[in-house]
């Protein structure tokens, strides 16, 4: 009997950006490093190594496909030889044919399975070119469903670094919602513990995609009715999807140097103000319109605002640190237009894809020389 290719319907990858093993050429390293990039390893915590208390997963990998990438295996011999369970393999096995570093076919009524295009390069161009093609598909909802505004770009982004991390999901035929609702849960942004009567996610993702401004997370709060912990943690998996960035909330620097102000002056008096406080940084016209107005007891929010539109955003983000305040910061999709948001995502889906690419040949290379 010939073997019958039944092709898996579903990938469900998670795409984790995390540093490149340097120069290891270590073949269970590298196949360590392909698993927590497509996000198959729970952490192993601190103290522990790659190596250390190798999971099943790593066993399956390390014990049966990096011996052999295009001979199949059943799962009764990966149980066998690894000594997992055989509900432990199948768990492990579903995983890994989802995520498309391993293919089945049907051989004789036996279930068998081999590393994806029989090569670990060509199972991660196999994962690149569906997981790419999958995400402009789903995401392309997205550009209608974002306002455009260019007053949203008029300050500039924070200059921070945030690991790309989202999730890619076929579009199931179960699918409850087939709309931005379920894109925003197969993207991983409400999280592992997935409850469909919970649309915090939702609600943020709506309100951030018609917003003209950077929001902070009081004002999202006040919107949607949730913690500030639970919000964030939603806002941080948008962020790592390359979907939101951080800027300054320039409506609230004015507010909060006012209340630093005068906070410092009833604590310190103004000669603090101009030395330790960096009033004596700016021109002498801001210098004498501020301390006045707080040594003649009319210190307001108005005149603060008053004396310090010269200065620039940075400026007063400098002055208001120097206060022993915070820059306020707030969230905004990232990108004038639809179109610009979805660049975003995919750039960094394509910088992990790449990534990936580049491991999987050196263990095509490692295995081949093994030999």
């Amino acid at each position: 009997m010939s073997p019958q290719v039944n092709h898996h319907p579903v990938l469900r990858v998670r795409l984790v950006e995390i540093p490149l093993p340097a120069g290891s050429r270590d073949p269970e390293v590298l196949i360590d490093w392909m698993l927590n990039s497509l996000g198959l390893i729970r952490s192993k915590g601190a103290n522990k190594s790659t190596l250390d208390g190798m999971g099943g997963i790593n066993k399956i990998m390390s014990q049966c496909f990096l011996k052999s990438t295009s001979s199949g295996w059943t799962a009764a011999e990966i149980s066998d030889l690894t000594g997992i369970s055989s509900t432990g393999v199948h768990n492990q096995l579903v995983k890994l044919t989802e995520s498309g570093l391993l293919s089945g076919i049907n051989v004789d009524g036996k279930r068998t399975y081999m590393v994806n295009g029989g090569s670990f390069q060509n199972s991660a161009e196999l994962i690149g070119i569906n997981t790419l093609t999958i995400a402009k598909q789903r995401l392309r909802i997205l550009s209608g469903h974002i306002a455009e505004s260019q007053d949203r770009m008029e300050v500039p982004a924070e200059n921070e670094t945030v690991p790309f991390r989202m999730n890619v999901v076929s579009l199931m035929p179960t699918s409850k919602e087939i709309g931005i609702a379920q894109l925003s849960r197969d993207l991983g942004f409400d999280g592992d513990r997935i409850r469909f009567d919970d649309d915090l996610h939702i609600d943020l993702m709506n309100i951030l995609a018609s917003a003209h401004k950077p929001l902070g997370i009081t004002h999202l709060m006040e919107e949607t009715g949730g913690t500030r912990a639970r919000i964030g943690r939603i806002l941080g998996r948008m962020r790592s999807a390359g979907f939101l960035e951080r800027a300054v909330v320039a409506s609230r620097l004015d507010v909060d140097i006012f209340t630093g102000l005068l906070r410092q002056y009833n604590a310190r008096g103004s000669d603090w103000i101009m030395s330790r406080g960096g009033l004596s940084r700016f021109p002498k016209d801001v210098q004498k319109s501020l301390t006045d107005s707080l040594e003649r007891g009319e210190h307001s929010l108005e005149g603060v605002e008053e004396s310090l539109e010269k200065l620039t955003i940075d400026e007063k983000g400098l002055f208001l640190n120097m206060l022993g305040g915070r820059v306020p910061l707030g969230y905004r999709v990232k990108g004038a237009t639809g179109d610009e948001v979805l660049r975003s995502i995919l750039s960094g889906l394509e910088r992990v894809v790449s990534r990936i690419s580049t491991i999987s040949g050196r263990l095509d290379e490692v295995i081949l020389k093994s030999d």
